[in-house]
Parts: C-alpha cells; structure tokens; sequence
C-alpha cells in the first residue's frame, strides 16, 4: 500500500499552488496522504472483487466496462490472470470511480516542479517513493515502467526549469502502456479507444479534477479553472490574445465528447464547448460556464461520479492559469 509522507513547508506551498478543483469544497480538499490512502482502499476493495471471482461469487450488478476497444470479458480475463497488476494499476490510475488517483497528484506534482522542485527537491523524491511502493507487487512488465517514472522524480525536479518534461511524458506513457489492458484510464492515456466506450466517470474526472499538465494548458491547473480565464465562469469578453487557446480547449473538448459513453455527460459537454466555438466564430462575447457547468455537475453525478457542488469555487479557480506562460515545463501536446 502506498505510504503517506512527511511534508515540508514547500511542499504545502507546491500543493496550494498546484491542482485547482474549479469546484471544490474545503472538507472534501485532500492533502497527498490521503491520495495514498484512497489507493489503498482502491487495492482492498479490488482485492475482495478478485476474490469474489475466484469463489463464483458475483461482487457486480453488470459486466465491467471496456478498457478502450477490448471488450469487458477481456478485461476480466486479463485481472484475473494477474490481480497484482489490476491492483496496482487501479490504484495508479483510480479505475473505476477515478476518485484521487495517485496519478492525479503525480501530474500535479510534475507541473509544479519547474518552480518548486529546486527549493523542495525531497518532497518530490517521496512522489517517487509512492510510486514505487504502488508497483512492489506489480509484475515486471509494470514495476520497470514506473521505476522510470519515479527516477524521473527523484532526479529532473531539483533542475527547475531545465528539467526533462519530454522524459516525463515518456514515462507516463510507457506506465499507461503497461497497464493499458487492465486500465481505462491508462488505455485512454496510451491512445484514443472507438467512439462513445470512454467512461464517463473517467470523462468526468478529467474535466473537474486532473491536472493540465498534459495538455496544451501545460500547468497543475484542473480543466474547468483553465477555461475559466477564456470565456468566463460568468460573462466576460473572450481575451483575442488568447484564441489559440480557446481554439485547442474547443478540440480538446469536441474529443471528450466524441469519446464518452454517456448521453446526457455529451450534451453538458457540447453546452460548454458552445461559448468557445461561438468565439471561434466572431462572437467574442461570452455569458460563462457557470450554467454549463451545473449542467455537467449533474450528468456526472448521475453518471456516478462525485462532482463539485455548485458555487464552491476556490478564489475564482483561476489560480496558477497562466503558469505555462511563466516559466512553467514544456511538456509538449499531444496529436
């Protein structure tokens, strides 16, 4: 089971200018001891689910969804055959309720490191420690994987600015592809699955709550406090400087629609994406994301995932928006 570690002074700094749940509470706000401690509880609950299956026992009401385009029994198969690597994937990745997965903080760490890495450099070497002991029980397959990844941690923060971010985006793709065909989320790491099969909780999870990191945002930022600072939680003009930006959230969110599973998640979706595509379009002026993304808060919550509550919004969700811009990692952007 991962273990929780001791924190610095900068490292509650690095957590307070990191991930930004655009709407979150303050009493469900969780420090990185509780990203190990929720996985595991990941490992145990999936350790009794394999050992209802080992018994005959059904531990579900229906099949388990799809890891991209494998279809479920696939999935089945595969854990059963090898339940330490389900586990430690599960609890890496967060499938299937996606609830502070550790590879949340890990993004959020990784972005933080250009600023904070230098003056914290062991904070960021326990992000490796976690991983590590995430992946003791794994086969070799996963555990080589993510000791790149953690070795990542333990050597690139302390660079600051000069650290590797395109080693660090090979990392995480090489443990997203050792754990891609027992993973959802891992899978849709790896490469984009067939239209309509990506969880919606998973859907969900990246909106409100996973770091930018990744994306052209390039920052610790969650998704919904990034667009924020383009079209608004309320009305605001559509900064022109800016419309790169709004162009790639537009895709990026046209392919969140086109994935997802669920109807009513894909129409919340397209009402958020709607102000970016009018700006797109020469209608600069925007009334906000405020009623979208109520919209969407309750899709997701009817799709089974815990969304934020509305009007709980942590000084505006626009803080650290702009962190790409000034002196944050490149970690270049996905095709």
């Amino acid at each position: 089971m991962p273990r929780a570690t001791s924190r610095s002074g900068a490292a509650d700094r690095t957590e307070r200018s990191g991930q930004r749940r655009s709407w979150l509470s303050s009493s469900r706000r969780r420090r990185p001891e509780a990203v190990t401690a929720a996985a595991g509880t990941a490992l145990l609950g999936l350790t009794l689910l394999l050992a209802g299956c080992a018994t005959g026992e059904s531990t579900t009401a229906g099949p388990t969804p799809g890891v991209g385009a494998a279809s479920s029994g696939a999935v089945q198969e595969t854990a059963s055959e090898d339940p330490a690597l389900n586990a430690a994937c599960a609890a890496f990745w967060g499938d299937p309720d996606y609830s502070d997965p550790l590879s949340r903080a890990v993004l959020d760490r990784a972005a933080t490191a250009p600023q904070a890495g230098p003056t914290d450099p062991l904070f960021y070497a326990m992000t490796g420690d976690d991983i590590d002991t995430t992946f003791q029980d794994a086969p070799a397959s996963a555990k080589e994987p993510a000791a790149v990844l953690s070795d990542w941690f333990r050597t690139q923060p302390e660079l600051g600015a000069e650290a590797d971010g395109d080693a660090f985006r090979t990392a995480w793709e090489g443990l997203a592809g050792s754990c891609s065909e027992v993973s959802s989320a891992a899978s849709w790491a790896v490469a984009p699955g067939a239209d309509g099969t990506k969880p919606a909780a998973l859907v969900c999870a990246e909106v409100f709550d996973t770091p930018g990191t990744l994306t052209h945002f390039g920052n610790a930022n969650v998704l919904t406090s990034n667009m924020f600072k383009l079209v608004g939680l309320s009305a605001r003009e559509v900064p022109a400087e800016r419309m790169d930006e709004v162009a790639k959230t537009a895709d990026l969110l046209t392919a969140e629609i086109t994935a997802v599973d669920d109807d009513a998640v894909t129409a919340a979706l397209e009402q958020v994406r709607a102000p970016f595509q009018d700006a797109l379009e020469g209608d600069t002026w925007s009334e906000g994301l405020e009623q979208p993304l109520a919209t969407l808060t309750a899709a997701c919550t009817d799709a089974g995932y815990s969304s934020p509550d509305l009007g709980e919004i942590e000084n505006g969700a626009v803080i650290g928006a702009n962190a790409a811009h000034e002196g944050g990692m490149d970690y270049g952007e996905r095709s």
